[in-house]
């Protein structure tokens, strides 16, 4: 059973009265499929191997875009907070040198 990242799967219970489960793969950990990390709708992550009791769905060409979007989302939120985080640190920087300064011209 072959997934890519992004695909949709399901794991179909074993009796009537469990719940089928369904997640959204975030890692394929094999060199060619199987094992998968899979984040499941209800905020769990798994790393696991499907059985027969599972199905794979491709998303649509919409919720491919919509992925993609959220990691470029996610990626630039990053960015800006790692900007943020540098210019904290050059601002402290300039600040610590200034201070150091301003010290040795006392004296």
């Amino acid at each position: 059973m072959s997934a890519d990242v992004g695909d949709r799967i399901t794991l179909h219970a074993n009796t009537v009265d469990a719940p089928d489960r369904t997640g959204t793969i975030v890692a394929v950990l094999g060199t060619d499929g199987p094992p998968y990390r899979v984040r499941f709708d209800s905020g769990d992550e798994s790393i696991l191997t499907p059985g027969p009791d599972a199905t794979i769905e491709a998303p649509t060409v919409g919720e491919r875009l919509g992925q993609v979007a959220d990691r470029a989302s996610e990626s630039a939120e990053r960015a800006r907070d790692a900007a943020q985080d540098a210019t904290g640190r050059a601002a402290r920087a300039v600040a610590d040198a200034a201070a150091t300064v301003a010290d040795r011209l006392q004296r």
